[in-house]
C-alpha cells in the first residue's frame, strides 16, 4: 500500500507541473497562431481601411490599393491608386510600393509608433482641361485646410507617435499637362529623404515645353529643407530655349527663402547661351509661389561676341571679334502674364547673308528702351514702348502680336480658299501670329543724316547722293489672319521734302540720254543693246501705238501721268494679295517702278531692294519726263524668251510696225505680263488659250469702260481674231524646247555686281 500511495503522489506532482505547462504552451501556441496568422490580416485590414477610408475622405478621393503584406514589425503595401474624376486614363497619383517598420508590441495594445518608411514607385499626374478645369487644386486646399468643413486632417488615433522616424523616397515621376496653354512638364526621376528637421529632395531631368513658345529643361533640382532655416532650391545644368536658334544655357544658381518675408523667395542665377561655357548674363529677383508672382531682373554684362564663336561660326554674323553686347531686362510676372522693361546696347556688329546684301555688312550699332506686356489668356504680346536707335538713325515702334487660342478638341477649324485660285488662304503668320498691329515713327530728321545711317553695303544704289531737307515718317499696319481684307495700311513718308543736290554717275540722269541696257537670257549668256535712236530697233513714244499705250496703262498703271511713281492705295492692295498668296509675289509696282527693276536694279533680292526701288522710283520721277519714263519701259520690256523692246516684239509676233498694232494685238501683250516667257508657248502653239482669250476680252472691256476705246473700236476689236505670224524657221516642238531651256536657265543678276 505505501508503495502505492508513493507512486500516486507522484502522479498528482507531475499532474501538478504538466497542467501549468501545458496551459503556457497553450497560450504561447494561441498567441503564435494569433500573431503570426489573426493579427497580419486585422493589420492589413486595417491598413486598407485607414488608406480606402479616412484617407480617401481626407482627400476627396478614391484610393485603390493593391496586395497589403503584414509581419511583425513591418508592414508591405502594394499598388495605390489615388484617383479623381477629372484624372483620365491616369490616376492622380500611383504608387508601386510602401514599406515602414513599427513597434509590433505597442501595436498590440492599440498604440502605434512608426519606424524607417520607405516609398518606391511614384507617378504623378497633374491635369488641366482646356475649361480651366485641373484634377490637383482642390487636393492642395484640402492638404492645407482649406477644403469644405469637416474635411480636415484625421487623427491618427490609439496616441504615440503619427510620423515615421525616417521617410525615404525613389524613383519618383511627375506628369503636368496644360491643355488650356498647352504647356507640359516632366520629371523623369527623383528622390527624397525627412527625418525630423530635416528634409532633402532631388529632382532630375526635368523638361517644360510650350506651343511655339519657350521650352525649358534641368538637370537637377535640390532643395533642402532645415528647421529653423529657410529652404534652399539649388538648380544645376538649365537650359531654356528662347527660340528654335537660340537658348539660354548652363543655368545654375540657388532659389533661398526670403527669411524677411514669409513665403517668398530669393533668386540668384547665372548662365550662358546655346552651349558656350562660363556665366554671360545673371537673373536676380523675388519669386512668390503662393500668388505665382516673380519680379526678376536679368542682365547680361557687356562682352564681345568672340566668347559665342562656336554657336556664332554657321551665322550670317561674321567678324565678331570686336562686336559687344549688353542689355539689361526686368520682368514682373503673374498668373495672368506679365510686364517687361529693359534696354539694349549693340555694337560694331558685321553679319554677311546673300539676302542681306551681297558683300558682308559692317559696324551695325543698336540701341533699344522697351517696354511692354504679356497677356497669357489672349496670347498677346504688347510692345508700348520701342524707342531704337541704328547707326544714328531715331525711330519708334510700337504694336501689339497675338496668336490665336487655343482649339478646343472637337472643334474644326474652317480653312478659306482664295476666290480666285481656290487655294487655301494661310490661318496665320509667321511663327503662328494671327494678329498685328505696328506702328512705326521716325521722327523729323535730316535727309541726308537719314540715308547716310543705311549701310553702304545695303543700298549700294543709294550711294553717292548728296540731300537736304528733312525727312520724317508715321506708318501704321494692322493685319488680322482670321479677314485679311480689313487689312490696314495707312500713314505717311516724307519723302517730298527732300531735295537732291548732288548725285552718281550711274543716277537716273543718265537715262535721260541714250544707254547701254544689260540682261541675263540665260547662265552665263548676256544679251545687250542700247535704248536709244542709234539701234534700230528702239521705238520713241510718238511711235508706238496708242493703242498699246492705253493697254498697257489700263492694265499696269491707270492713273500713270497722274501721279509721281506711287500708288499709295496699291500698297494696301499688294499687301492683301501677298498675305492670301502666303508670300511676297505682287509689290504695288506702277510703270515707273516697273521701269527701275529693270533698268536700274536688275531684280536684286535682297532685303532692302524694295527700300532701294523706292527710292530709286522717287529719283526718276524727279529726273525723267513721264514720256521718256513710258518710252524706256516699252523698249526694255521683256515679251518672250530673249525678245526684249516693242520694235522686235511687234514685229515678230505680228509682222507689223509697232505703230500699227490694233487695239487686239495691244491687249495681247498686255496680257502676257508678267509671264512672257511662259505665255510665249501660244505663240509656238499658234492659238491662244482660253485664260488669254478672256483676259484679252476683260482688257478691252477696260478700255472702253475708261473711254479709252470708242464703242466702235471697242465692237471692231471683239469681231477681229489675233493672228500670229510664223517664219517657219522652226516647228513648233523646237519651238517649245527652246522656251523650256530659256525657263530653266533664266537669270537676273545685275552684270555689275557679278
Amino acid at each position: 500500500m505505501r508503495a502505492s500511495g508513493t507512486q500516486l503522489r507522484r502522479r498528482l506532482l507531475r499532474r501538478r507541473v504538466v497542467i501549468p505547462v501545458a496551459a503556457v504552451i497553450g497560450v504561447t501556441l494561441a498567441l503564435m497562431i494569433g500573431l503570426l496568422v489573426v493579427y497580419p490580416r486585422v493589420g492589413a485590414g486595417k491598413i486598407r481601411s485607414k488608406l480606402t477610408g479616412s484617407l480617401a475622405k481626407k482627400l476627396g478621393r478614391e484610393v485603390r490599393v493593391g496586395a497589403i503584406e503584414v509581419t511583425l514589425g513591418h508592414a508591405v503595401v502594394n499598388d495605390i491608386d489615388v484617383r479623381g474624376p477629372l484624372d483620365g486614363d491616369t490616376p492622380l497619383v500611383h504608387v508601386d510600393r510602401i514599406e515602414i517598420d513599427f513597434d509590433t508590441w505597442k501595436s498590440l495594445v492599440g498604440s502605434v509608433e512608426l519606424g524607417e518608411a520607405k516609398i518606391d514607385g511614384v507617378v504623378v499626374t497633374i491635369r488641366r482641361l482646356a475649361d480651366g478645369r485641373d484634377n490637383v487644386r482642390d487636393v492642395v486646399d484640402r492638404m492645407r485646410g482649406t477644403g469644405p468643413p469637416g474635411d480636415g486632417a484625421q487623427g491618427t488615433g490609439g496616441g504615440g507617435q503619427a510620423l515615421p522616424t525616417r521617410i525615404a523616397l525613389t524613383r519618383a515621376k511627375l506628369f503636368a499637362n496644360d491643355l488650356q496653354t498647352g504647356a507640359t512638364m516632366l520629371v523623369a526621376d527623383g528622390d527624397a529623404t525627412w527625418k525630423p528637421g530635416e528634409l532633402v529632395a532631388q529632382a532630375r531631368g526635368v523638361t517644360a515645353t510650350t506651343i511655339a513658345a519657350p521650352g525649358a529643361s534641368l538637370a537637377k533640382i535640390s532643395i533642402k529643407k532645415t528647421t529653423g532655416q529657410p529652404p534652399t532650391v539649388a538648380l544645376e545644368g538649365g537650359e531654356l530655349s528662347l527660340w528654335p536658334k537660340l537658348s539660354l544655357t548652363g543655368i545654375g544658381g540657388k532659389v533661398v527663402a526670403n527669411p524677411k518675408r514669409r513665403g517668398e523667395y530669393t533668386i540668384d542665377l547665372a548662365g550662358g547661351y546655346g552651349g558656350v561655357p562660363g556665366n554671360l548674363w545673371t537673373a536676380k529677383g523675388a519669386l512668390d509661389p503662393r500668388s505665382l508672382t516673380a519680379s526678376i531682373d536679368l542682365e547680361a554684362d557687356k562682352f564681345q561676341l568672340e566668347r559665342l564663336a562656336p554657336i556664332l561660326a554657321k551665322s550670317p554674323v561674321v567678324d565678331y571679334a570686336q562686336t559687344s553686347v549688353d542689355t539689361k531686362l526686368h520682368l514682373d510676372l503673374d498668373p495672368k502674364g506679365g510686364k517687361f522693361s529693359g534696354e539694349l546696347h549693340l555694337h560694331g556688329l558685321n553679319v554677311g547673308h546673300p539676302m542681306i546684301a551681297d558683300k558682308e555688312v559692317h559696324d551695325l550699332d543698336l540701341t533699344a528702351k522697351v517696354a511692354g506686356n504679356f497677356d497669357r489668356a489672349e496670347r498677346r504680346l504688347d510692345l508700348v514702348r520701342g524707342d531704337f536707335v541704328a547707326r544714328d538713325l531715331p525711330f519708334s515702334l510700337t504694336g501689339s502680336i497675338a496668336k490665336p487660342r487655343r482649339i478646343l478638341d472637337g472643334v474644326v477649324p474652317v480653312v478659306k480658299k482664295h476666290p480666285e485660285t481656290g487655294v487655301p488662304i494661310p490661318t496665320h503668320g509667321p511663327a503662328g501670329v494671327q494678329h498685328v498691329k505696328l506702328h512705326l515713327v521716325i521722327p523729323p530728321i535730316d535727309c541726308q543724316r537719314a540715308l547716310t545711317a543705311l549701310p553702304k553695303e545695303m543700298v549700294p544704289y543709294m550711294q553717292g547722293y548728296k540731300l537736304r531737307g528733312v525727312f520724317d515718317a508715321d506708318i501704321n499696319v494692322e493685319i488680322d489672319w482670321n479677314d485679311l481684307n480689313a487689312t490696314q495700311l495707312g500713314g505717311h513718308v516724307g519723302h517730298k521734302h527732300c531735295k537732291v543736290l548732288d548725285e552718281p554717275e550711274d543716277s537716273p540722269k543718265r537715262l535721260k540720254e541714250e544707254f547701254e541696257h544689260y540682261v541675263e537670257v540665260e547662265e552665263g549668256q548676256w544679251l545687250s543693246f542700247v535704248v536709244g535712236p542709234t539701234n534700230p530697233d528702239f521705238v520713241p513714244i510718238d511711235q508706238i501705238s496708242t493703242h498699246l499705250v492705253r493697254s498697257i496703262m489700263s492694265t499696269e498703271d491707270s492713273a500713270f501721268y497722274f501721279h509721281k511713281g506711287f500708288i499709295n492705295s496699291e500698297f494696301r492692295s499688294a499687301l492683301i494679295k501677298d498675305l492670301m498668296a502666303g508670300k511676297f509675289k505682287y509689290g504695288a509696282s506702277s510703270i515707273t517702278m516697273q521701269m527701275v527693276k529693270n533698268v536700274l536694279l536688275y531684280r536684286d533680292k535682297t532685303l532692302m531692294r524694295k527700300l532701294q526701288e523706292l527710292f530709286l522710283t522717287w529719283q526718276v520721277e524727279n529726273t525723267l519726263e513721264k514720256d521718256r519714263i513710258l518710252e524706256i519701259y516699252f523698249n526694255v520690256i521683256e515679251y518672250g524668251p530673249a525678245l526684249y523692246g516693242i520694235g522686235p516684239a511687234a514685229k515678230h509676233y505680228f509682222g507689223k510696225a509697232a505703230k500699227d498694232l490694233n487695239p487686239v494685238e495691244a491687249a495681247f501683250f498686255s496680257s502676257i505680263l508678267p509671264s512672257p516667257k511662259e505665255r510665249y508657248k501660244q505663240y509656238c502653239n499658234g492659238t491662244l488659250s482660253k485664260w488669254t482669250e478672256g483676259k484679252i476680252q476683260r482688257i478691252l472691256g477696260i478700255m472702253r469702260k475708261r473711254d479709252r476705246l470708242t464703242q466702235l473700236e471697242y465692237d471692231e476689236a471683239l469681231a477681229t481674231p489675233l493672228l500670229f505670224v510664223k517664219d517657219g524657221s522652226e516647228t513648233e516642238a523646237d519651238c517649245l524646247k527652246r522656251v523650256k531651256k530659256v525657263i530653266k536657265n533664266a537669270r537676273s543678276i545685275n552684270p555689275l555686281k557679278r
